[in-house]
């Protein structure tokens, strides 16, 4: 009986390992790559704002990426930084404080002085996006174990409160890996700066890719299509550098400035 149980549990293991399939993406990516708006248009006005993301939109583009965290009152919402002090003008850990202690502080005090904006819950922000945007869900987390984002994201999407196409995005495996446990249909997006632990994917089962750009290589790009994975590559501002990137046939690009050619 033991030997059984030990030879099922190796079958298992050995299945979810070198067996297993991303979600088929086509409907969400096609031909030439999507262009999607890095935290909005953060040059121009604060990056994770309403604003920042209706213009980016306004100016064409079909994506966009936000950045999200948690209050210390479960509240997820849209910031690259959990220490408030990095880009607005409150104080305090965000993780360590109440949404609406939160919401009193204004976003890009030091980036935009003349235009500072209010920080918005992610739901609060999506819920004024159109329906036909693709929503790059970026998780911010402070330890690998800090997972509490994600399972606020997932609880929006599984209540209907998000309801646009979203990936979910993180440097964090143990998130992903977590997302896949409780809603294997949401698609996810590993972030990585290097390729020295990209065989870990085997693990936690990412349907895109998500590199840096400098470490972007046609066999990356290749390798990751065989095994049905998509490829969106940041941050890239550069005409000459999206088109090379085209050239190397990737799936999105992430990006300040909108340009398809």
């Amino acid at each position: 009986m033991g030997v059984l149980v030990a030879v099922i549990i190796i079958a298992i293991g050995i299945r979810y390992i070198f067996f297993w399939k991303p979600i088929n993406t086509k409907e969400i990516f096609d031909s030439t790559p999507i262009i999607i708006a890095h935290r909005g248009t953060l040059t121009d006005i604060p990056e994770n704002t309403l604003e920042s993301f209706s213009t980016a939109i306004a100016n064409g583009f079909k994506a966009i990426e936000v950045d999200v965290c948690s209050t210390r009152d479960k509240t997820v919402i849209c910031s690259h930084n959990i220490d408030l002090e990095r880009e607005t003008d409150g104080q305090g850990f965000i993780d360590e404080i109440n949404y609406q202690e939160v919401k009193q502080a204004k976003a890009g005090i030091y980036s935009h002085p003349k235009q500072t904006k209010e920080i918005l819950t992610l739901y609060d922000l999506l819920k004024e996006i159109p329906q036909g945007i693709l929503v790059n869900i970026e998780i911010k987390t402070t330890s690998p174990w800090s997972v509490g984002t994600a399972l606020g994201v997932v609880r929006l999407i599984k209540a209907r409160r998000i309801t646009q196409t979203v990936i979910i995005s993180s440097f964090n495996p143990i998130v992903l890996w977590l997302i896949k446990l409780l809603a294997p249909n949401i698609v996810t997006g590993y972030l990585f700066k290097t390729t020295q632990h990209l065989w870990a994917i085997h693990f936690f089962h990412p349907d895109c890719l998500h590199p840096e750009a400098g470490i972007v290589t046609q066999e990356l790009v290749n390798r990751s299509h065989d095994l049905g994975q998509r490829v969106s590559v940041w941050t890239v501002n550069s005409l000459p550098g999206k088109r090379w990137l085209k050239k190397l046939n990737v799936d999105g690009i992430i990006t300040n400035y909108y340009s398809e050619n």
